[in-house]
């Protein structure tokens, strides 16, 4: 396997076109290959090391890469999992449900202790990120008032770490 280079951290796609996904993908799965393979090394099963690793793909490939000016995954932050998860995911997957939010951070908590432990980012990085993913109740409750706010309150919850 390939090592990881700080290179395959970066976003090199121009647009959202299936060409330059399918570019950024190439590009990046080295980064996830190893993740897995650190996951299996922790004793996880394949098949859970196989979901946290898609999981954690997805965020980066999906919302990181698409909705967030960051031009490196390197570059993410509490309020870029606040946005994902306490917006962007509730508003753009069918039935958001907290056991799946729950699932999403501890991916990506898991993810970023991969990437502290391979040398690419600092401890006070991992402890930010840590410390947004171990904020679970604020996530549930992110979801619960979503279904909950009416007009005005409405558009400030949108408003509240909106990734538009």
């Amino acid at each position: 396997m390939k090592k990881i280079k700080r290179e395959y951290f970066e976003c090199i796609k121009e647009d959202n076109s299936e060409e330059e996904h399918e570019k950024q993908w190439k590009s990046s799965k080295i980064i996830f290959d190893h993740f897995y393979e650190y996951l299996k090394n922790k004793g996880l099963k394949e098949n859970v090391a196989g979901k946290r690793t898609d999981m954690a793909a997805y965020f980066i490939m999906n919302y990181v890469f698409v909705y967030e000016d960051l031009m490196n995954i390197l570059e993410v932050s509490d309020d870029t999992i606040r946005k994902f998860l306490g917006n962007w995911y509730i508003r753009k997957i069918m039935n958001p449900n907290t056991s799946t939010i729950k699932s999403f951070l501890r991916s990506i908590s898991e993810f970023f202790t991969f990437l502290k432990n391979e040398g690419f980012i600092t401890n006070e990085d991992l402890s930010e990120i840590k410390d947004v993913c171990k904020d679970t109740a604020w996530f549930e409750t992110r979801l619960k008032t979503y279904f909950e706010a009416e007009d005005d309150e409405f558009q400030e919850w949108i408003e509240e770490y909106d990734y538009d």
